[in-house]
């Protein structure tokens, strides 16, 4: 459609002792500085942007920053975007904070092959990396600069199934709970072993790993990891309109209530998105684990809501 893409990364300059609780309010206040900007304004005229935050831990702390993939329309210099990066400086120092310049990174995708990397770094924070590899693959990836809170869970979880001492009682489920690991699987074990060599590679021990993660959890508790401009849901209504005018059809299911507590609580969700991905499908990816059309997942006729009352069954 012409459009360009810009790929940018923002942060500020933080320590071993600065809580996530404090960086996340301060990451949220700058930002809102920044987009009520107005020569930030003026830029956004005619864009399409999603953010995400990235939130790891590392030696210097907790290093939360946030991904900003731009679409830029044609006609447009994407380069000009690069002004976000000194409204974002001027924003941080506004607040008392500091930003090193170099530590902010601005680019601009050349070609496909960069769009779809930007679109990876982007979801690394957000829903496209998200849960299906948070969950399936969080554990086994490398991060240059820090550990993923998924990792610390997963490596601190690890420690305990092999009867660490200094967790003991931290994990306790029901015998009724779905996530009951007692005679914990292969697969489990070997995703939380990778884990934990993770945390001994990085110096961090289970307990550590363990209260971080409770850190973590606290910190982000109904903080949204993502948002989007209105410019960029208009922009993909068109994109769709346009498949549906060649003929492709844009899938759309909904689950009930009761189908996707059982998703999450088994840690099937991860899988369902896997499959979706993977097959190109969500009807698919339902019937693959076996969820039945009707009662548990639905297709909308032409993409209209499902009938009151259904996503609360």
């Amino acid at each position: 459609m012409g459009y360009r893409v810009a790929h940018a990364v923002l942060t500020v300059q933080h320590t071993r002792g600065d809580s996530l609780a404090t960086l996340r309010r301060v990451l949220s206040d700058v930002w809102r500085r920044v987009v009520g900007h107005r020569r930030v304004k003026k830029l956004w005229a005619g864009v399409a942007w999603y953010r995400s935050v990235e939130i790891t831990w590392g030696r210097h702390g907790w290093h939360p920053h946030l991904h900003l993939a731009i679409a830029v329309p044609p006609g447009r210099d994407p380069w000009a975007l690069k002004a976000l990066v000194d409204a974002w400086l001027e924003a941080v120092e506004a607040h008392g904070w500091v930003a090193v310049r170099d530590a902010q990174h601005f680019s601009v995708a050349e070609g496909t092959g960069d769009v779809a990397e930007v679109g990876r770094y982007v979801g690394k924070g957000g829903v496209l990396w998200g849960l299906p590899h948070e969950v399936a693959g969080g554990a086994v990836k490398r991060v240059a600069h820090g550990l993923t809170p998924f990792q610390l869970l997963a490596g601190a979880f690890g420690a305990w199934l092999e009867g660490y001492p200094g967790l003991e009682g931290v994990f306790a489920f029901g015998e009724d709970h779905p996530l009951e690991v007692e005679g914990a699987g292969l697969t489990l074990r070997e995703f939380c072993g990778r884990a934990r060599n993770a945390l001994e590679r990085a110096g961090v021990s289970p307990e550590e790993a363990a209260w971080r993660w409770l850190e973590y959890v606290e910190a982000t508790k109904g903080w949204k990891r993502t948002a989007s401009s209105r410019s960029l849901t208009l922009l993909l209504r068109q994109v769709e309109e346009e498949l549906s005018v060649r003929g492709e059809v844009v899938e759309r299911i909904y689950l009930s209530q009761r189908a996707y507590r059982w998703l999450l609580l088994s840690g099937r969700i991860a899988l369902l998105y896997h499959y979706a991905e993977t097959l190109r499908s969500l009807r698919l990816a339902c019937e693959l684990l076996g969820l039945v059309e009707g009662a548990e997942w639905f297709t909308p006729p032409a993409n209209a809501p499902p009938s009151e009352g259904v996503l609360t069954d």
